[in-house]
């Protein structure tokens, strides 16, 4: 089967209907549908998604969705094959495959955290990995991330539209580094519990960061870094940063494997240290519920 699509049998499956039903709403025109050449119809992921979020079809309700039924299917389900796939899918630099796996999966019921934590970070960490084996370029690793960002973004446009909360947040990685898939998975994550994001990606001196502050405000500001090649440097731009910030009401979150060592969470006082997206989510409520 084509991995970049669903079958009739797999969207009846999801949307909790008949295959006939499925081939009436296509010959009707509601979901669109490509054919083979054996003339069997494929149905692009991100089309379902669109269609059960307009329809209010199936059985995820929410993005964190947590319902004793949902939770035990999931675990039930384990590690999948198409963790491998997806790793295997941004090496190879397939957006619609990558696209597909993720938006396949939030279908089948898992979360946007669990994606996100448990499949995209681990194949990238895996990737990482291997680059510094030596077993994959960086011309691979850049690749790679690419991809991810980009099945990112088109799972971003496949969930569920959730109630505002009047909240801003602010996404970016410290100057020098170039990491910048963290960021879109922390604005994701907060989007998906009705913030408003803006991701000011890689490389992002701090200084400049300050200056919006008197502009617009924001209620938490998160703060990524992979790889810190100047420390000294970052952490007394970092405290500038936060005395600049004294008057705000925001708070700082900061994550990453630079943040991991021992001593720099001494050298970049934090109101939130964050290991996982589902850290970002705890976040976001305790914020919101203040």
């Amino acid at each position: 089967m084509d991995s970049d699509s669903l079958t009739t049998t797999e969207v009846a499956r999801l949307c909790r209907v008949s295959d006939a039903t499925v081939k009436r709403w296509a010959t009707a025109g509601l979901i669109k549908s490509e054919r083979t050449n054996g003339g069997h119809r494929r149905f692009r992921a991100e089309e379902i998604a669109r269609f059960q979020n307009e329809q209010g079809l199936g059985t995820k309700q929410s993005v964190g969705d947590e319902s004793v039924a949902k939770v035990g299917l999931r675990r039930g389900r384990g590690r999948k094959l198409s963790d491998c796939e997806f790793f295997h899918a941004l090496l190879a630099g397939s957006e619609n495959q990558a696209s597909t796996i993720l938006i396949r999966r939030l279908l089948e019921g898992e979360t946007l955290t669990e994606l996100l934590d448990g499949v995209v970070t681990e194949s990238m960490h895996h990737i990482g990995e291997l680059w510094q084996l030596g077993k994959v370029s960086v011309a691979e690793e850049h690749l790679a991330s690419r991809t991810a960002i980009c099945a990112l973004h088109n799972l971003r446009a496949s969930l569920p539209v959730p109630k505002p909360q009047n909240k801003l947040a602010i996404c970016f990685t410290l100057e020098g580094d170039l990491h910048e898939l963290a960021t879109h998975c922390a604005q994701v994550t907060l989007e998906s519990e009705g913030w408003e994001v803006w991701n000011f990606g890689a490389n992002t001196p701090l200084f400049s960061i300050s200056e919006e502050f008197d502009k617009h405000s924001p209620d938490l500001v998160c703060i990524s870094s992979t790889l810190m090649n100047q420390i000294d440097r970052s952490s007394r731009d970092y405290v500038s940063f936060r005395e600049k910030l004294e008057n705000h009401r925001a708070k700082i979150a900061i994550g990453g494997q630079a943040f991991e060592e021992d001593d720099l969470s001494d050298r970049f006082p934090a109101d939130y240290y964050l290991k996982t997206f589902s850290d970002v989510i705890k976040v976001a409520t305790e914020i919101q519920t203040k």
